[in-house]
This record gives structure tokens, sequence and C-alpha cells, in this order.
């Protein structure tokens, strides 16, 4: 006898294995929302009552006007009628005479589901627009993931951001698995960024859940891994191989079982599982060009966060919405060439990417042009260059100029300047001295093209009000040759968990600042939190007023009280707000004050105390 149960359940087992599932409100049979519930009072498939779809899937952080629904039939031949006319009975039917209360008020996507197993599907997808007479059947005939029914939704303008998805918890499950069998921090993201490449092969993807031993598996992912690079003929092969290759010496592959919590586990298993969440819950994440997402970056950050004193200090990453910022601080164009001398996992490039795909909107070649050459980057150690190339593969290329060597060293500064960038992001290691972090501003300075250059860095704020002479040194060449455009204050636990103030620094390339004015921000509030397990997260969705805001003022060049001044400032003066900048007083509190005093004595007991840091996208110092 039909079951229509197994039919749903296939459904729902679809929809709650999605990477994106968290961020939709999935409801079955009826709605909490008042309005889907008013549209379906008077739907009941038999003339009168309510009308109760299986599914109602809508997106509450996004927008409440675009909703997908789902009817399910256990029997194929109930699937569609010859009229669609029978909503009682058949899948099709019933999901279009749902779909014609629903978008009234709704831009509405339909899924009609028949059969009780997997093999047997149909799968029969419709839109219908709100205010239209009728649904419109797309060609797909199969049930698809979230975020590919979200992009069914574009032409409707649904700006679906899937930095809802908190990449942060998948991490943190991860890496307590990881760190309950024993799995070094140092090996954790090259596991999981081989994972994520030899997910791209179809060999691979058809034989791990089949693999009958550890090392069986790991030599597979091994091989994979090969083919892959191969495939995407990566600079220094033989590099990211040896980075790989050291999968291979882990007890994970070596040994039967290992402990976890105590309490031996078959470690095939284990390996298989993490493969399958990775597949699942990741990997879907990193094939969104619209995501910009530094997915290894964020998943390092995390493995690194328990590691040794050593690694500790200036593991960081920079946050997405900071990278995000650069592109706006800069103006980026969708003809710019963008260099980061330090691209540790690869975040700026990926934010600049993400920014430059966004505005060649439809255009293929200009996108392809965008990956393949408008994207550089130098990273000198063999493990970070390994996870910046990877990143950026999963997004389609964007690696083949991202080449593992010295920002410093003149052969490489040659060769990038042949390659003509005109802009930088970088974020410097900062266990190198300010002077050196400045060194390398200055580095990418001389990089980026002669006229019209802009630099934008993110360093210690020591670097913008240290009084030694080698810092006062270095910030005087860059003022004779270039224009200091903008400092930023940012705020002070940006980088949580690690403790370092920093500031902006953006420049003009190859224009002297003498007689010039620099435009000193205050963005001490980001509107961001720390929550247990997730990080600084805008949790009050206060960012993009607060970003608006703030680029209003940069671009006009305003002075606003509390937030900006413009000074003309020294080698030897004080680059931040807070030397100029007039207080608003009516904002400030008790608890402000308290603060201050703190770190005051602070300052007065031990010195300057922003001494922790990290450089571009979860580098080590």
């Amino acid at each position: 006898m039909a079951n229509e149960r197994l039919t749903e359940n296939i459904v729902r087992e679809h929809f709650k294995n999605d990477p994106l599932f968290t961020s939709i409100k999935f409801e079955e049979q009826k709605s909490t929302n008042i309005r889907i519930a008013d549209c379906l009072s008077n739907a009941s498939k038999h003339g009168k009552g309510i009308g109760k779809p299986e599914f109602i899937i809508t997106f509450p952080t996004q927008s409440m006007d675009y909703l997908i629904i789902v009817e399910c039939k256990a029997n194929l031949d109930k699937h569609e009628s010859s009229k669609r006319d029978k909503p009682k009975d058949y899948a099709v039917d019933g999901v279009l005479h749902y779909s014609k209360f629903l978008s009234s008020e709704f831009n509405v996507l339909s899924i009609a589901v028949s059969g009780e197993t997997q093999e047997s599907l149909i799968v029969s997808n419709f839109i219908q627009k709100k205010g239209e007479d009728t649904a419109t059947e797309l060609p797909d005939k199969k049930l698809l993931n979230i975020f590919d029914y979200v992009k069914t939704f574009k032409n409707e303008q649904f700006n679906y951001n899937l930095k809802d998805v908190n990449i942060v918890e998948k991490a943190v499950k991860l890496n307590d698995d990881f760190h309950s069998c024993s799995i070094s921090e140092s090996m954790r993201n090259t596991l999981v960024s081989g994972i994520l490449l030899a997910l791209q092969d179809d060999m691979f993807k058809a034989s791990y859940p089949v693999s009958k031993s550890s090392y069986d598996l790991a030599t597979a992912l091994i091989d994979a891994i090969k083919r892959v690079l191969k495939s995407a003929k990566v600079r220094k092969l033989d590099d990211m191989m040896g980075v790989y290759s050291k999968i291979l010496d882990e007890p994970l592959v070596k040994e039967a079982t290992i402990k976890k919590k105590k309490k031996p586990v078959s470690t095939i298993e284990f390996f298989k599982d993490t493969i399958k969440y990775l597949h699942e819950q990741v990997f879907p994440l990193t094939q969104y060009e619209e995501s910009g997402y530094d997915v290894l970056g964020r998943f390092y950050t995390e493995f690194v966060r328990y590691a040794a004193s050593k690694q500790k200090q200036g593991l960081v990453l920079t946050p997405s919405h900071v990278t995000e910022l650069f592109c706006d601080l800069v103006n980026i164009k969708v003809s710019d060439v963008v260099y980061d001398p330090c691209c540790g996992t690869g975040g700026f490039l990926i934010a600049a990417m993400k920014k430059m795909l966004d505005l060649a909107g439809n255009d293929e070649t200009r996108k392809t042009n965008i990956r393949k050459n408008q994207l550089l980057g130098v990273e000198i150690r063999p493990e970070m260059f390994t996870f910046a190339c990877s990143n950026m593969m999963l997004r389609g290329d964007g690696k083949s100029n991202i080449d593992r060597g010295d920002c410093f060293d003149k052969k490489t500064i040659d060769r990038i300047k042949k390659l003509k960038p005109t802009v930088a992001f970088l974020n410097p290691p900062y266990d190198q001295g300010t002077d050196v972090q400045l060194e390398f501003i200055e580095k990418a300075l001389e990089a980026v093209e002669e006229q019209n250059g802009k630099v934008a860095a993110i360093v210690q704020m020591s670097c913008a009000i240290k009084d030694d002479t080698a810092t006062k040194v270095v910030r005087k060449r860059l003022l004779e040759k270039h224009t200091l455009k903008a400092v930023i204050s940012m705020p002070d636990d940006l980088f949580y968990p690690v403790g370092v103030v920093t500031c902006i620094m953006v420049f003009e390339a190859n224009s002297p600042n003498k007689g010039k004015k620099t435009w000193f921000g205050y963005l001490k509030d980001d509107g961001f939190t720390k929550r247990k397990n997730k990080g600084r997260i805008d949790f009050h969705n206060r960012w993009k007023d607060i970003k608006s805001n703030f680029i209003q003022a940069y671009i006009n060049n305003d002075e606003v009280v509390g937030l900006s001044v413009k000074k003309e400032v020294n080698y030897d003066d004080e680059w931040c707000a807070e030397a100029y900048m007039e207080t608003d007083y009516s904002k400030i509190t008790s608890t402000d004050f308290e603060e201050v005093m703190k770190k005051y004595v602070m300052f007065k007991t031990i010195g300057l105390t922003d001494t922790l840091g990290g450089d571009d996208d979860a580098e080590e110092n």
C-alpha cells in the first residue's frame, strides 16, 4: 500500500541536510506567518476550509515576500492530471492550487514530489510571481538545494545573504571532533582543505563512502587532490602536494582505531563521517560566488584558537565585513587588478573577486578575466600558499596569479608590477614591529601602478602613534612619496579572541602628501557583538546602516562630530582620529570613562598593549 509519509520524509530530509537549512523557516501544513495563514484560510483542496500544503519554507532574515511550498504523493501515477484540475488527488494540481491563493501576496516557488524512494522520485518545479494568474514550469526535474531555489528568485531582486549561514558553528563542530580525536591543530585545516578540493573530483565523490580502510581512503584523497590541482594548472604543484601528503602520516590514517574522548573509534568510519559532513554542510557553500566566503580562513581561525602560545599570537582572520569595507574604501572597479602581498588564506582577494564579479553582471568574458588575471597574491609559507590557492579554486579559478614567495624580493615585485595592479589590500604580520608593518605598505605602494594606485592596509594602531625613530623614518618616506588619504580607528575587539587594537590606512600611490589633509575616521562601533560559538557577529543587524553612514562621510570627505575630522599631518604626528576629533560628549557614559581609565592605567604600567596581531586572513606571525 502506498505510503505518502515516505515521500514526505524524503523531502524533509533533503531540506534538513541542506547547509542553508538554519537560515530558513521550515513549517509543515500550517504557518505562523499571519499573511500566509490568511491566504490559505479558504484554500482547502476540498473546496471549504484551510489549505494545508505539506511544507512551507520562508526566509525570515531576508524577505517575507518569497516562499516555497511542497505537495507530495506516494503514487507516481498521481503526480499530475491531464488538465491539472484535480488538486485533491494529484501533486502538481495540488501545489498549483495553493500557489494561486498565495501568489496574491507572495512570489511562490511550488514543488510537486511523487514517489516513495529516491530512485523513483518525480519532481516538478514551478514559479508564480506575485499578482500573476498562472505559474511557469521550471526545467529542473529534481529537488534542488535551497540556494539554487533562491537563485530562481534573482529576477525578483531577492538578495539572499549566505552570511546568514554561520560557518563558525560548523568549524566549531569539526574542531571539537578533531580535538577529541587528538588530530593536531596544524593538520586540521590541511585535512579540511584537501577534502574540499577532492570533492571536486567525481571519482573521489563516488568512491569515498565505500572505502575499506583509512589508508586506502587517504591515498584516494591524495590522488584526487593531485588530479584536481593538475587540471587547474596551479603554480608550485609540488609545494602544495608536499603539504597535503603529510595527511598520510596522521594516526587517523595509520591506525585502525583512535581514541575519541578516551573511547576507541574506527578511523575509517570517523574519516568517512568527516568527509560526508564537509560534503553536505560545507562544500556547497564554496560553490556560490555570491557568498564572498573565506571558508578556509574561517575554519583556520577556529582550529588554531586552542593552539600553542606561539600560534595563538596572531593567527587571526580579517573579518569578512572588513575585507568588504576595503572594496568600498578604494571604490573598487570592475577593471581593477587587486594585489595582496601577504595573502594568507586569500580573504581580501575573495572579497575583491566577489565585488568585481557583482559589477561584471552577466558579462561572462569579463568574469573569466577577473578570475584569471585580476587577482594577484603572494604568500611566503607553503601551508598558507596552499590554503590560498585551494580557497580560490573552490570559487572557479582565481588562483592563477597567487604565488609562493617573498613580497620584499625584487624579482617578486618586478613580476607583480608587470601584471599592473591598481589596488593593493593587506594585513601585514604584527610581530615584525611597527616599522616593518609600514614597510609592507611601502612595498605594496611600490608595486601598484604609478598613477591613481590605491593601497589599503589594516595595521596595529601603534603604527599610527608610536614615537620611535624606526617607525617615524618609514612614515616620513611614505609621506614624501605617497598621499595618506585616510586613517580609520577600528573596534578594539575586532580580532576577538586575539587582543589587538588596529586602524586602517588608505594611501594613494606616487603623489606626495605635502599640503594635503588626511581624513580621520572613528569606527570603534561596528555594531558587532560577541556570541558563544559564533565569535563577533552582527546580531542586531546594525552594520549595514553604520557602514552606509560612514562611507557616505568618507566619500564626501565630511567632518562629522564624533565620527571624522580632517587634518594635515607630518610623519612625527599621531595618525589617528582620537588625537584631533571633537568629542561628542552627549554619547559618553560612565562605563566609557571607566574603560578609558583602565586602559590608561595599563598603558602607564606596562606600555602599549596591542602586541598581539595577525597578518592577512589567518596568517601566522
